[in-house]
């Protein structure tokens, strides 16, 4: 496959993305599954992938270079070839002819004179220092994350530890983990071991082409902060417990809750028919056996008060905290959502508590790091509801807690942004 070739299939996809709010990961897949060549496919993922997460700088060199904006689809353009100066190792020269040749294929050579004119000014452009901006504008540039992100965790958490929240490099391989309904972890490690791959605390770094080579009955994709949370649910003091996890689908934490704990008897639900069939076909490859429903997680069945040893509130939410390996998170996420969000998770909550048996616990989880979304929850479901405390969680995997555990990938060794919590009802 030509370049040409390769840069179309990547414009296309970024069009989708930053012009009609598309699903990133989604149209890559589509997109990817008609490229044969492993070459091509490395290069489509790695400068679509690219552009999307270093948008927010490229954006700041494109406004730098060129005050006066071009149409959105000239500076996508332009945002492929300053990624691949910048960031691949394409030699300059052949980024700006490529780009400015692409640019004419696409029947916009009216432009090419100012492509290459932006593209050959940027050779030498360099990024600001701390300090030659202020606080928010320098993070926001140099970890290419949007600004009003930036500004709420430096209003929540602080300067210091925001900037150590974006710099912290995470391993970007997938992390998986066997499945201990077909394999033994001995066994399945000796597999691995024709391969390159790295140990987490819970599972294993894998590269994509490893995946293809493994059998799929004796591995899941999970990540590392998915399952310390499901360990986060579980407590010492139920043998075989009944759970309910509200909003389950495509039921990887139900399906690992349910490995951790065989004796449990697992719901798992979802609002969606369809969603509710991807329940069903990853516990049957999984060979787990948890119960599928349909139900919708703000509505209330009566039949369920107070009948669930465990209760599991996976909420919808921002996703902030996995914007990492879901860079166009960034760009489709704004201010305003937050509140509409937040929204349904408190319905959600307030609707879960009448599930939970006495003495049982409702379990709350985001991959948010906001505490409009997490804490800030808490504190409200609290305030409103004396029956429930926090109940300290006391895994192994988790730092001394009050019963809330927040997770950042610099503080979990990588870990996604992450946050659980735990309250027993007591009365």
């Amino acid at each position: 496959m030509v370049n040409n070739e390769r840069q179309l299939i990547c414009y296309k996809l970024l069009n989708e993305v930053f012009l009609d709010n598309a699903y990133g990961s989604i149209l890559l897949n589509e997109a990817l599954s008609s490229v044969k060549d492993e070459k091509d496919r490395a290069y489509i993922s790695s400068l679509f992938y690219g552009v999307l997460e270093k948008n927010v700088q490229l954006d700041y060199i494109l406004r730098s270079l060129a005050p006066k904006k071009a149409r959105p689809a000239v500076e996508i353009v332009i945002k492929m070839g300053l990624y691949q100066m910048r960031y691949m190792l394409t030699p300059t020269y052949a980024a700006i002819n490529e780009t400015v040749e692409f640019v004419k294929k696409i029947g916009k050579g009216g432009v090419s004179g100012f492509v290459n004119a932006v593209l050959r000014k940027s050779e030498n452009f360099s990024l600001p220092s701390e300090g030659e901006l202020s606080p928010t504008d320098y993070l926001s540039v140099t970890f290419s994350v949007p600004k009003w992100i930036v500004g709420k965790l430096i209003k929540q958490y602080g300067y210091e530890f925001t900037k150590e929240f974006f710099a912290y490099e995470i391993d970007t391989r997938t992390h998986i983990r066997h499945n201990a309904n077909v394999i033994s972890k001995v066994e399945f490690e000796k597999k691995l071991s024709k391969f390159d791959y790295s140990k987490s605390k819970l599972g294993y770094y894998v590269t994509h082409n490893m995946l293809k080579l493994l059998d799929k009955s004796s591995f899941t994709i999970q990540s590392l902060a998915s399952m310390i949370a499901v360990n986060c649910y579980l407590t010492n003091d139920t043998h075989a417990p009944k759970v309910l996890d509200l909003c389950g689908a495509p039921g990887g934490k139900s399906i690992y809750l349910k490995e951790l704990c065989p004796n449990a008897n697992v719901t798992c639900c979802d609002v969606h028919p369809h969603r509710v069939e991807l329940i069903k076909k990853y516990a049957a490859r999984m060979k787990a056996d948890i119960t599928p429903a349909l139900s919708d997680a703000s509505a209330i069945f009566p039949e369920w008060f107070s009948a669930f040893d465990i209760v599991i509130c996976d909420v919808p939410c921002s996703g902030i905290g996995v914007y990492k390996n879901k860079p166009d998170i960034l760009f489709s996420k704004h201010p305003t959502d937050i509140e509409k969000i937040k929204k349904i998770q408190l319905a959600i909550l307030d609707n879960a508590k009448n599930y939970v048996k006495v003495g049982g616990v409702l379990c709350y989880s985001t991959c948010t790091v906001f505490k409009e979304e997490n804490d800030d929850n808490i504190t409200w479901f609290l305030q409103n509801n004396d029956n429930f405390v926090l109940d300290k969680i006391s895994s192994p995997l988790v730092k001394d807690n009050d019963g809330m555990v927040k997770i950042f990938p610099h503080t979990y060794e990588g870990a996604d942004g992450f946050f659980v919590a735990r309250l027993r009802r007591i009365k």
